[in-house]
């Protein structure tokens, strides 16, 4: 069963050092999981509109931005809008449910984000997400193996970080999970699911 424990990062003003730390932990450990590659990877060959929910400090979208010049990209995140984001990407900050969805769909990314909200937040998410042609998420895998995998990284990593770690994978899902509290199958939504050795589930949705 999925536990919700608050984050600290989540509560830390954007400039405490140690919140700066935590999130330079939180590039390399989505380097070695591995989350953006694939996001990449499975984008469309000419996409002309992409989102992204959760954009963090918009490292994705400004990679993607180069790779997509083409495309039209919209972000949203509580944070402030990250000063070397590339002008032509649109920043929305605020609460994600305050918020409407863009009008033209396209693609829809969340990466290490959907893991914050209980099963009755992300039914209304759900909701949000219903006018988008793809879906690519990623997220904290629930199972044992992540956990002694964290455990191993301590030294490494600064505290928040560690206890943040621990929360996000039990606050994460198991196969059948996500699609499920989404209702992605009643949205019309196709969905396939995979998931990595190094601790991450991903989702891949298409109408």
């Amino acid at each position: 069963m999925r536990k919700l424990t608050p984050e600290l990062l989540d509560h830390l003003p954007h400039d405490d050092p140690g919140a700066l730390r935590s999130r330079r932990d939180l590039a390399r450990i989505n380097f070695f999981l591995g989350n953006e590659s694939w996001i990449i990877r499975s984008l469309p060959r000419a996409p002309t509109h992409i989102t992204e929910i959760g954009a963090g400090d918009g490292f994705l979208l400004s990679r993607i931005s180069k790779l997509h010049p083409e495309a039209e990209i919209s972000a949203y995140d509580l944070a402030p809008r990250p000063a070397d984001l590339p002008a032509r990407v649109t920043w929305h900050r605020g609460d994600i449910f305050a918020k409407s969805p863009p009008a033209h769909g396209g693609v829809l990314i969340a990466n290490l984000f959907l893991h914050h909200f209980a099963d009755a937040q992300l039914a209304t998410l759900g909701t949000w997400m219903q006018g988008f042609d793809t879906l690519l998420f990623s997220e904290p895998l629930r199972t044992r193996l992540p956990l002694i995998m964290g455990k191993l990284a301590t030294p490494f990593i600064h505290p928040i970080t560690r206890h943040d770690m621990r929360v996000s994978i039990e606050a994460g899902f198991r196969p059948g999970e996500l699609p499920a509290a989404l209702g992605l199958e009643s949205l019309g939504f196709r969905c396939r699911e995979s998931s990595s050795q190094r601790g991450s589930i991903r989702i891949f949705g298409e109408k």
